[in-house]
């Protein structure tokens, strides 16, 4: 895999020549263009960067500096070569967007050359708020207390490019742009280029979180995760066929890039929706407690599906009022879906997730190569959910995945990465404005189908149907119903038939209409109220009569 197409993150101390060289470069390789992060942040929050920390402080400027970070990182078209702020790099979430996004190059200059450098930077009348000094020798006093907190994260960079010169002889950008291509060339034959993620951040009242998107990145993101905290224990919790098909490998990748110091346990428990219970729970929580576990310390993993990564989030909520968690999503629906938002929870009271906690991750890994070992009714189940975010609110959206259907049908390719990528995107545009629940008719919307479908599931006994499964009945019902009240065009109900028709359901249930209608109207969600369509991209909540509530489980039963 070539670095030619990748973007070129240039880091190291102010002073090292960054802008000089990144400037250089783009010159040189003609297909990548240059950019200067500072100046963008300046360009897009209409203020210097002197001014920024003048008025609200390194921390506002640190978070647009992540802000610009992920918007360059996202951007299509040609590669970029940026020049980074010195700092950059003291964010484990810049740290991950750069790896995912390009290679990053540490251009390592002396401390001495570094404050020479700043030092005429602020003669000809740059600002640099971080380096008012008298003197040059308290600018490398400066220079090098940063040099010794940023060392370690420089370091991670894939490319180490040192400007010393045995015989001192000083280099134009030019030449030093370069030596950069050759370093760049001789990386390439020695080291294979880890693969790519794309980052999306989630706001959340408990901390900011990232979410990666990318195959093959679960290890390398475990590993910089537990690194970056300085944690000393892993506490993996999954079912046995996870613990049979990817659990081996994942562990044997850690041990050896973590070392022995790192202590690495696993919970293993039953999995399905059966599983999903209280005694469950509290399986785990011996477990976590047997092993010790400590809130500085242990990092919990979620490594599952939907239920597990629900359970393992619930417990870890619950020990010592709260342990990190990371969610390693291994099926479709855990990846478009349960894994992101924070909800935890378990099945009692004959209802779905009727006892649980809000309880966000610290990261949510999303290696879409799991999917690959996953059982094709499992996949298609997890179809729904992702079809789901198209009809509720993105119309575009759904052009597009039903473009896709034969394929997405069809089995796991490169178009799974960019629908979950989509699903989730789609999803935080719900989760974040209303992550508790407690404005109505926000998050809510996200429950289009579930309704209907819960009540089907747990008729079931939460086992003749997948979760996905059920929600595609319920989707089909309440998009049904919506025409039948007449707030959906009937030709878009049959476009919405004739796509959502078309993904194969393998379960059925077989009990009276009254049973599910009975569990339909003790649903945690409210009596009667359900999601209902306007049109393709747009929902709203809606209280149905007790004889449309009758009237859909027939219909829904009918569909089978």
């Amino acid at each position: 895999m070539t670095w030619h197409n990748r973007n070129l993150y240039l880091l190291g101390l102010p002073g090292a020549g960054k802008s000089a060289i990144g400037q250089a470069l783009a010159e040189l390789l003609g297909d990548h263009e240059f950019l200067d992060l500072d100046c963008t942040i300046e360009r897009d929050s209409s203020h210097t960067i002197a001014e920024i920390f003048a008025t609200t402080g390194e921390a506002a400027f640190r978070k647009l500096e992540t802000e610009a970070l992920l918007t360059v990182a996202a951007a299509k078209g040609q590669p970029k070569i940026i020049a980074t702020g010195g700092g950059i790099v003291m964010s484990p979430l810049n740290r991950a967007i750069m790896r995912g996004s390009g290679i990053p190059i540490w251009i390592d200059v002396t401390v001495r050359d570094a404050a020479s450098n700043v030092l005429k930077d602020i003669l000809r009348g740059h600002a640099r708020p971080m380096f008012r000094a008298s003197s040059e020798e308290e600018l490398r006093e400066k220079l090098s207390k940063l040099l010794e907190m940023r060392r370690p994260f420089y370091e991670q960079a894939i490319l180490h490019f040192v400007l010393r010169n045995p015989k001192a002889l000083q280099r134009s950008a030019d030449e030093l742009a370069q030596e950069v291509v050759i370093a760049l060339d001789q990386m390439s034959h020695n080291v294979v280029l880890a693969p790519r993620h794309r980052t999306l951040v989630a706001q959340s009242a408990f901390g900011n979180y990232p979410i990666l998107v990318g195959s093959g990145i679960a290890s390398r993101e475990l590993h910089f995760l537990v690194k970056d905290r300085g944690l000393n224990q892993i506490i993996a919790v999954m079912d046995r066929e996870i613990e049979r098909l990817h659990w081996p490998e994942l562990c044997e990748k850690l041990t050896k890039s973590l070392g022995p110091k790192i202590s690495i346990e696993e919970i293993v428990i039953e999995g399905g929706e059966s599983g999903k219970t209280l005694p469950s729970v509290l399986e785990i929580l011996d477990r976590i407690d047997n092993l010790a576990a400590e809130r500085r310390s242990t990092l919990v993993v979620a490594f599952g599906g939907g239920v597990i990564t629900d359970m393992a989030g619930f417990a870890a909520s619950l020990y010592h009022r709260g342990l990190p968690i990371v969610h390693i999503p291994t099926t479709l629906i855990a990846q478009a879906d349960a894994s992101i938002g924070g909800k935890t929870g378990v099945d009692h009271f004959n209802r779905k997730n009727s006892i649980g906690t809000f309880y966000s991750p610290q990261e949510v890994i999303v290696d879409p190569l799991y999917l690959k070992t996953l059982p094709k009714r499992e996949r298609l189940a997890g179809l729904a959910e992702v079809f789901k975010y198209a009809l509720i609110g993105n119309a575009d959206l759904w052009k597009k995945l039903s473009k896709r259907l034969r394929r997405l049908v069809r089995g796991v390719d490169a178009a799974y990465e960019d629908v979950i990528f989509d699903a989730i995107v789609e999803k935080l545009r719900y989760v974040e404005p209303d992550e508790f629940e407690r404005t109505r008719g926000v998050r809510e919307l996200l429950n289009f189908g579930h309704t209907f479908g819960h009540a089907l599931e747990a008729a079931g006994d939460f086992q003749a149907l997948r979760h996905g499964e059920a929600v595609l009945f319920g989707m089909r019902t309440a998009a049904w119903l919506s025409k039948e009240l007449g707030h959906l065009e009937e030709s878009e109900w049959v476009e919405i038939e004739l796509v959502l028709g078309r993904i194969p359901i393998a379960g059925s249930v077989t009990v009276p209409s009254d049973r599910i209608h009975d569990i339909f109207r003790r649903d945690k969600k409210g009596k009667n109220r359900v999601i209902l369509l306007r049109s393709i991209g747009e929902a709203f909540v809606a209280e149905i009569s007790e004889e449309d509530a009758r009237r859909s489980m027939d219909y829904m039963l009918s569909l089978e």
